[in-house]
């Protein structure tokens, strides 16, 4: 059976080292531009360049995005008009440090539902700011006992946002049930 099979390999290999030395070149006629069966695609001119639009944020972080999740939220802060140019990264830092001895999941996670959770609610109508979110959970999970699913918790806080309920009252209603 060993021999049948290496036997089989050989002859395998042997047919692709010859099929791989066919001497036909292309020549440019095999490229001429006359076949009519392709559009062909011309880089934007310098002139357009400047009316092209500018990168769209990150909407999450990937696993692969080797970004900080504390440099990503001041890079979203940053874009924020009014935005405290004293605030740096130890800010989130901090925040997150908080957070984290609560939560199941790391900061990647929390950052990506922070973010994602305002981004659907302001979709919905509804005004809702991922700082004061982390501010928030900072201060109030540390007092509850248990370590707990942040994206249960910032659903839950959605779903409490959506029934007409203010930032103030939904973190208190949340943090009450738990």
């Amino acid at each position: 059976m060993r021999k049948k099979c290496t036997k089989i390999v050989i002859v395998c290999m042997s047919v692709l080292t010859l099929a791989a030395c066919n001497d036909d070149e292309f020549s440019q006629d095999d490229f001429s531009q006359d076949d009519g069966d392709f559009t062909a695609v011309a880089p934007v001119p310098a002139n357009l360049q400047s009316g092209m639009p500018e990168e769209k944020p990150k909407e999450m972080l990937s696993v692969a995005d080797p970004t900080p999740p504390e440099v990503w939220l001041l890079s979203l802060y940053q874009q924020k008009s009014e935005h405290d140019p004293g605030r740096d990264v130890f800010y989130y830092q901090s925040l997150l440090d908080k957070i984290l001895p609560h939560v199941h999941e790391d900061k990647r996670v929390v950052s990506n539902r922070l973010v994602q959770v305002t981004r659907q609610l302001a979709d919905k109508g509804i005004e809702a700011d991922q700082d004061e979110l982390l501010v928030d959970f900072a201060h109030y999970l540390p007092a509850v006992n248990g370590k707990y699913v942040f994206g249960e918790l910032i659903a839950n806080y959605s779903n409490l946002r959506q029934q007409n309920i203010d930032h103030e009252q939904a973190m208190k209603t949340l943090f009450e049930l738990i």
